[in-house]
């Protein structure tokens, strides 16, 4: 089929794009050597499409192969962005060719201001055979006047030739509907594939979908940005996850994708309203109220589906308090760490919208962890992204822990949002160095509390008891206090049970820097005492798992890469994710947790990783890992991860290798 019927079956919806989450990820260089190669009638490859039909016996052809030129195309020659486009734009802006050189460069203002030779392409296919004397004139004046007549011929059959690019034949292969199911589909593509996008069964299913309710895509990204408004970061994919969840009731994508479109329809409504739910209850009874601490969040399909098939009416307090105590011993426990989708079939097998559902939940935890008791040495573990990280968070948040500096309590809502609370060291890292303890031993579980930035800001270095010398501000006399004596005794004396409503050992003997191992050791045993008391409040039989945990001897941890471990590190990545979702391009996951693939025990946690590429599902995963050892680094890389050391070489790999590196040239 011709270039022009390509696009015009395009426009027309006769070929419809597959609004895979992958978005437009051809660099400039490519989209350059692409045309260079239409030009000299290079091969360029054909075109992979699947034949559906829609629930009103329509044909659609779905272009599973080519995504990437026919984008490329339709960008160029038109002049705009397709409507199902997702990506920088400028990879296919101010594309030039050079009538002398017959080169393909993107706009470059000093390169090209004073050579009338450089045509912008898209101009050029807009003037078509009819309008190209019009911008020959325009751009080289009269021949036989303002140019040599010979030298315009030339420069007008090149440019013709260029205009021919429209009359190009692509081989189109296509693939009957009833031919080959969706995982033979998907086998196909990755197979022709294998170098490029890996497509998934949920890419596929959403492209099903899309060609009988061609607004799914947007409708599905308009409620994930809105997720993300509230600090929740979720993906179309996930989203189709909980959809197929409440829909059909089955974790594989490949039940979705002969779903008449009106249900879908009806399935995404329904599937939004549970979600908002969930999170309300999440947020507000259990205080995990931002993407950070929301652990588990594979736990959400299989709520939405006990609320999708219950009885109608309102869920009572009791029950609710089972499945809240579910999803956090979910979290806690890694549930859906590992073969995700076969356990997620797994508990929505289990549920049927029943309380005797929520107790198989319930029971097959048990059953796999040998165990729901939380103990210490659960909370034996580092570093932000740590497994019971968010549970520390939920603890602050629901427990009545207190704001060192002013007593205030730090319950769910108060602040108005999570990122109000900043993560304290209770033992000051700097000093702990100098003490020489390592990085594991440094950010501890057991060594992070929750402040208000301002209290947090305020203590600073400060020792919980002692002097140290990096606490500065001589003009404040309390400040000048708590880096001599320590801070617990002060914030202890102003507001009275403070260090007890966050899990301090009152053994002052453990406030000394020489005893920190044993401070740690005592914390963990009354963290763990605290999360067993609080799960006993949402599911009385949990009282019958406990024993007291008290301090237990400390679980020698496997190492594990530190993800953020400072304020500023924080911020500087918030900030990146900010840079990277500017470009078009899917957000990292803060802390990512690398794992053994066959003991799933953590191997490392990654600052920031795209563990399914980036952009999605295409390449390397990426990985930024910041202050980091040679052997940290080397774990991370052996991975299969691309590695990158520093937030400056981190985006100069994203505009020069994913966005294509056209930002200078159409400066």
């Amino acid at each position: 089929m011709k270039v022009d019927a390509i696009l015009s079956n395009v426009e027309l919806g006769k070929i419809a794009l597959p609004r895979f989450q992958r978005g437009f990820v051809w660099k400039g260089r490519q989209v350059r050597e692409f045309f260079d190669s239409l030009y000299r009638e290079h091969p360029v490859g054909g075109l992979l499409t699947w034949l559906t039909t829609d629930d009103d016996g329509a044909t659609t052809e779905l272009l599973l192969d080519g995504q990437q030129r026919v984008t490329s195309l339709y960008g160029v020659l038109k002049g705009r962005a397709p409507s199902f486009f997702s990506g920088d734009e400028r990879a296919f802006r101010n594309l030039r060719f050079h009538a002398g050189s017959k080169k393909f460069e993107f706009f470059q203002p000093i390169k090209m201001r004073d050579d009338p030779l450089w045509f912008d392409v898209t101009e050029v296919m807009k003037a078509g055979d009819g309008g190209l004397s019009s911008l020959l004139e325009k751009k080289l004046g009269i021949p036989g006047k303002d140019i040599d007549a010979t030298r315009y011929i030339e420069v007008t059959n090149r440019l013709l030739r260029l205009l021919s690019v429209t009359n190009r034949d692509l081989h189109i292969e296509q693939i009957a509907d009833e031919e080959k199911n969706i995982d033979t589909v998907v086998d196909i593509f990755n197979r022709l594939n294998s170098a490029g996008t890996t497509l998934s069964s949920g890419d596929l299913a959403l492209a099903k979908i899309a060609a009988k309710w061609p607004e799914v895509r947007k409708d599905m990204g308009r409620q994930v940005k809105e997720w993300r408004d509230h600090d929740f970061h979720f993906t179309l994919d996930w989203l189709l996850r909980c959809m197929n969840a409440v829909v059909k009731g089955e974790a594989a994508f490949q039940h979705l994708h002969d779903t008449p479109g009106e249900q879908v329809k009806v399935g995404l409504e329904r599937t939004v309203k549970h979600v908002d739910t969930v999170l309300n209850q999440i947020s507000l009874r259990l205080g995990l109220d931002h993407n950070r601490v929301l652990f588990g969040r594979f736990s959400i399909p299989v709520m939405i589906r006990h609320l999708a098939v219950r009885p109608s009416g309102m869920m009572s307090t009791e029950e609710w308090n089972r499945l809240l105590y579910w999803f956090l011993q979910a979290g806690m426990r890694g549930r859906f760490s590992g073969t995700t989708e076969t356990k997620i079939k797994q508990d929505l097998g289990a549920v049927d919208g029943t309380v005797d559902g929520i107790e198989r939940l319930i029971a097959d935890i048990g059953t796999k962890w040998g165990r729901r008791r939380v103990t210490a040495s659960d909370f034996d573990a580092w570093s932000l992204g740590a497994r019971l990280y968010p549970a520390l968070y939920w603890l602050t948040r629901v427990g009545g822990s207190r704001n060192f500096c002013d007593g205030t309590e730090l319950k769910a809502g108060l602040l108005g949002g999570g990122a109000q609370l900043e993560v304290h060291h209770i033992f000051p890292k700097a000093v702990l160095y100098d003490d020489e303890y390592t990085k594991p031993q440094v950010n501890a579980l057991a060594n992070l509390c929750f402040l208000s930035a301002e209290c947090n800001k305020w203590i600073g270095a400060a020792c919980p008891a002692g002097p140290s010398k990096y606490v500065k501000g001589t003009h404040d006399p309390d400040r000048r206090r708590i880096g001599l004596e320590g801070y617990f005794g002060f914030v202890e004396e102003k507001n009275p049970g403070v260090l007890e409503s966050q899990w301090i050992p009152m053994d002052e003997e453990l406030w000394k820097v020489g005893n920190y191992p044993a401070f740690l050791e005592a914390r963990r045993g009354l963290l763990a005492d605290a999360a067993n008391r609080h799960l006993t409040t949402l599911y009385a039989a949990h009282a019958e798992a406990i024993e007291p945990a008290g301090p237990q001897p400390s679980v020698v941890s496997i190492p594990v890469l530190p993800p953020i471990s400072s304020a500023d590190e924080d911020r500087i990545l918030e900030e990146l994710q900010d840079w990277i979702s500017a470009r078009g391009l899917p957000p990292g996951e803060f802390g990512y947790e690398l794992r053994d693939d066959v003991t799933q025990q953590p191997k490392a946690t990654i600052d920031l990783a795209w563990p399914t590429g980036l952009p999605e599902g295409r390449g390397r995963p990426v990985a930024l890992l910041l202050n980091e050892s040679a052997e940290t680094y080397r774990t991370v890389n052996q991975a299969g991860f691309d590695c990158h050391t520093t937030v400056e070489s981190f985006k100069e790999y994203v505009d020069d290798e994913i966005v294509g590196g056209v930002a200078t040239a159409v400066a």
